[in-house]
């Protein structure tokens, strides 16, 4: 899958905004509408936590490198579905897809998960990498991923660098513009920032 560079684009953003980590997600079970908008648009974030201890194992293997993978809680009927190879993670929504997408870095997954709401209906879930290399140095990674169902599976729609000024709006408006439309295996994934 080709890769789309977005950063030009947030130029303009960093001009104006602080750099560093966002700020904290709600806590769990919180929905919180976009400040402007969010009435004519039906958008909307829901947040759910993310913890493996509390997850179904489903699978593990141990020989020729370690894997695992886990049905965990999700939104509605809709669950969450990770899988860990060689200290990489993946997170699918709804359905999982064939794909192992995740950072290049060795990485674990972060307590939280927003969920994209249009009109109370799911589509998109952002979620933090957080990078485990000793020279990383804290440096985090959002991914947007679309929410699969038994009729179209989701996938990657786009990684965002934590320390890009605005990075949970910055992800948040990458799922809203191009999550519904994103054909998986031949729509370009967006990136901003260091998001590989």
């Amino acid at each position: 899958m080709r890769l789309a560079i977005l950063a030009p684009i947030f130029g303009a953003i960093a001009l104006s905004a602080c750099g560093g980590e966002p700020a904290e997600t709600p806590e769990p079970g919180t929905t919180v509408g976009e400040e402007a908008g969010a009435e004519l648009t039906g958008l909307a974030s829901t947040y759910t936590a993310l913890d493996l201890d509390k997850c179904q194992l489903v699978s593990e293997q141990a020989e020729e490198g370690t894997s695992a993978e886990w049905r965990c809680e999700g939104f509605g009927d809709l669950p969450l579905l990770v899988s860990e190879g060689d200290g990489r993670f993946d997170l699918d929504a709804g359905v999982k897809n064939e794909a192992f997408e995740t950072i290049g870095a060795f990485n674990s997954l972060g307590d939280n998960v927003e969920w994209r709401l249009r009109d109370g209906k799911p589509f998109a879930v952002i979620f933090r990498y957080l990078d485990a290399t000793e020279e990383a140095k804290g440096r985090t990674v959002l991914a947007v991923e679309k929410v699969g169902t038994a009729a179209t599976t989701g996938c990657r729609v786009a990684q965002v660098a934590g320390d890009v000024p605005d990075a949970n709006q910055v992800a948040r408006d990458l799922a809203d513009s191009n999550a519904a439309d994103f054909t998986c295996g031949t729509t370009e994934m967006a990136l901003a920032g260091n998001a590989q």
